[in-house]
């Protein structure tokens, strides 16, 4: 069966949700109150940066993934970070992931985008299967962050 890579359209919204959700999930996440929405609102506004293209088989929303280009100190050119990558369980292994991913390096390979970047679980071994194939393997760098409330000044 064909994948259709592409934007989503507005009236998917629900499509969407339902994946995202499932996404979310995975990771054990939940979210504050409202904030999918603007996620959804975030991804649709032009003039926003995040970017969305999902993965449509049969009329139906079966993939997607949010990226989004910024500044890069290492070069004159922007870079890309994949953020999310979400493919309904039942068609994992078809390419599909892998369709995605493409979609985001032909999309900073025509925007002249230096690379395009992600982050995974350690414990994510088959999206790490799909992302060896494509990449060769990690790069090696070990991911840090603080959240920003702990960083600000008690009072």
């Amino acid at each position: 069966m064909d994948v259709l890579i592409r934007k989503p359209a507005k009236t998917e919204f629900s499509q969407w949700k339902s994946l995202w959700d499932l996404y979310l999930d995975f990771y054990e996440t939940v979210l504050q109150s409202g904030h999918t929405e603007q996620l959804w609102e975030r991804i649709l506004d032009p003039e926003r940066s995040a970017i969305c293209h999902v993965a449509e088989r049969n009329s139906h929303l079966v993939g997607l993934v949010h990226f989004f280009p910024h500044e890069d100190t290492w070069n004159a050119r922007p870079i890309c970070y994949l953020q999310d990558l979400y493919v309904e369980s039942s068609l994992r292994g078809e390419g599909i992931g892998a369709k995605l991913i493409g979609s985001v390096v032909e999309q900073a390979d025509t925007n002249g985008w230096s690379a395009v970047y992600w982050l995974t679980a350690e414990d994510n071994h088959q999206a790490r299967v799909l992302y060896d194939k494509l990449t060769g393997e990690a790069s090696g760098l070990i991911h840090y962050e603080i959240e920003t409330p702990r960083i600000r000044p008690r009072t």
